[in-house]
Parts: structure tokens; C-alpha cells; sequence
């Protein structure tokens, strides 16, 4: 089968693809024939060697954590699903291979997919939803409270953004190009355009900051935060970790640091969102197989509107 993989830390250039043996799922396993992948910024940041100290220096690695398709065979000790049954899911952040003709899971990283959703919607919603709603769960915001999203237009951003809506918070959405005339689509409170206007001149003061373009820090946003009220990021990195630890003992601007990594509940609320709720999942583009050097250099370079997928 075809997956694609590096065999040494580089950048994009050095993806390639091979052919590898089938995976072969044990009985409390499932093998599934991958449709489509999504692609998350982790992705080049493995390949680059960014993570060099979770991901090791054992080769070849390969990519892909969100993912869809149909489960091709099922361990003997599996239940609750059957063979043809279409699911989608994601594999370890740091460890996982989705971006293969098949793939082997634990039933805890799938989820039946309703048949109203695509598969190419099924995988771009996984990580960027569960992101959202970790980002949720950390602000406890009520209707009415003052919401900042910065980074309105990228695969967490705009699911953040419709829920936000939805859910009766008052939404100064930031964005540029493109992306400012399609955010406006859900009506925010206030659309901002990061090229135009320093958000840090800003007069209104947030009840929760969500930086989601890792572009403002925590330091240069406090001011812009009311006294009890959350600052939530998604890229750590050990500094911001640690500052984070120490501010959030004694100051009510709390700094969480969100890793999303999805569940069984977060799936079933995706679900929900999108087949209840009216959330739409925006494919910014899709690439075949053959093309997946050019799909990361397209999600790489940045100013993609949603997301991006491989189709399998």
C-alpha cells in the first residue's frame, strides 16, 4: 500500500511516498481504508524536527492525524461496529500515521459518520472541532460575554466562530483578505482586519481571548482582558507553559493552554453541531494522493480559509 513518510528531518521536500507493507489490526483492533485526510499544522512542524524530542529519530515517520474512511476489517474482541460501517476520527498528535492507504485504530479514536456528512467534512472537523470546544470548556463564558477570536478564518477559528454565535456571545472576529468577506457570512459583532487595525489599540475589554493565529501573546494582550477572563492559545511551547503555570496561581486572567485531543464525547457533539446545529465545515482546498507535497506547501504558506485535505 502507499503512505507517505520521511526518513529524515528536513522540510516538505523530504515527504515522499512509499509502498509499505498492509497494516495488520490485532483483536481488539480495526484496519481501515483511509478516504481522506486533514492536514494540521503539526504536520511540517514533525517534519521540520520541531518535535524531534517526543517524535525520536527512528525512521521513517509518517503523517496525518484526522482522518475518515471505511473499516475494512475488525478484530475478534472489537464491538459496536462492522465491517463497511463509514467513520472518521484521529490518531495521536504526535505519533500518528493517518496519511496512508489504510491505517490500523483502537475503537476509542473512531466514530460512526453520519451518512448527511462527507467524508472530507468528517475529517477536516476532528482536531479543529475538539479545539473549539476545549476552548469552550476552558473560558465558561455566558451569553452576552465579550468574546475575541483572533485567527477567525482558519480551521479552528471559523468553527469557533459559528458556535460562538450561536451560543449568544458577543464576537469580535480578526482576520485578513480573503477570509474577512467570508467570516461575515456568520455576522459577528465586530470584524476586525489585523492589517488595517492594531488589535492591542483596542478599547472594549474581553470576558475570553482566543488567540488562535499564535501571532499576539498573552504578555501583550492582558491589558485587553477583564479582571476575571481567559486567555486560551493552542501551539505551546515550554516557556509558555511554564509562564502559564505560575500566572494562572495568582492572577484572575487565566492563560490555558489548549492540546486538543479528541474523544468519543467530542465526536458525538461534532456530530451534533453539524447535523442539528447548522455548523459548516469549510474546505479550503483538496489534493489527491499524488499531490501531498503541494497540499502542505499550500496550508503551510498560510491565509487558507479552513481547511485543507488529502483524498485517498
Amino acid at each position: 500500500m502507499k503512505k507517505v513518510v520521511y526518513n529524515q528531518y528536513g522540510t516538505i521536500d523530504n515527504l515522499e511516498l512509499a509502498e509499505v507493507a498492509m497494516p495488520l489490526p490485532n483483536s481488539k483492533e480495526l484496519l481501515i481504508k483511509v478516504k481522506v485526510v486533514a492536514l494540521n499544522p503539526i504536520d511540517w512542524l514533525k517534519v521540520e524536527g520541531n518535535l524531534k524530542i517526543v517524535t525520536g529519530s527512528n525512521f521513517p515517520n509518517g503523517l496525518g492525524i484526522d482522518f475518515s474512511g471505511v473499516i475494512e476489517e475488525i478484530g475478534n474482541d472489537v464491538s459496536g461496529f462492522k465491517k463497511g460501517d463509514e467513520v472518521f476520527g484521529a490518531l495521536s498528535a504526535m505519533k500518528g500515521e493517518a496519511l496512508a492507504e489504510y491505517i490500523v485504530v483502537a475503537p476509542k479514536n473512531i466514530y460512526k459518520k453520519p451518512s448527511s456528512i462527507s467524508f472530507e467534512n468528517a475529517a477536516a472537523m476532528v482536531t479543529g472541532g475538539a479545539a473549539a470546544l476545549y476552548l469552550f470548556e476552558s473560558a465558561s463564558l455566558k451569553e452576552g460575554d465579550e468574546l475575541m477570536i483572533n485567527g477567525a478564518s482558519g480551521g479552528v477559528g471559523l468553527i469557533a466562530l459559528q458556535m460562538a454565535i450561536k451560543k449568544g456571545f458577543k464576537v469580535t472576529a480578526v482576520a485578513s483578505g480573503a477570509g474577512l468577506s467570508f467570516i461575515e457570512k456568520w455576522k459577528p459583532n465586530r470584524v476586525i482586519d489585523y492589517k488595517q487595525e492594531n488589535v492591542l489599540e483596542l478599547k472594549t475589554t474581553f470576558n475570553a481571548w482566543f488567540e488562535l493565529a499564535a501571532l499576539t501573546p498573552f504578555g501583550k494582550v492582558k491589558h485587553l482582558l477583564k479582571p476575571s477572563s481567559v486567555f486560551g492559545s493552542l501551539k505551546p511551547n515550554p516557556i509558555d507553559m511554564l509562564t502559564a503555570f505560575f500566572n494562572n496561581l495568582i492572577s484572575g486572567k487565566k492563560h490555558k493552554i489548549i492540546m486538543a485531543n479528541p474523544t468519543q464525547e467530542n465526536y458525538k457533539d461534532l456530530c451534533i453541531w453539524v447535523t442539528q446545529k447548522g455548523l459548516e465545515i469549510n474546505i479550503a482546498k483538496s489534493f489527491p494522493l499524488q499531490e501531498y507535497k503541494e497540499a502542505y506547501r499550500f496550508a503551510k504558506k498560510g491565509g487558507v480559509i479552513g481547511k485543507v485535505v488529502i483524498t485517498i
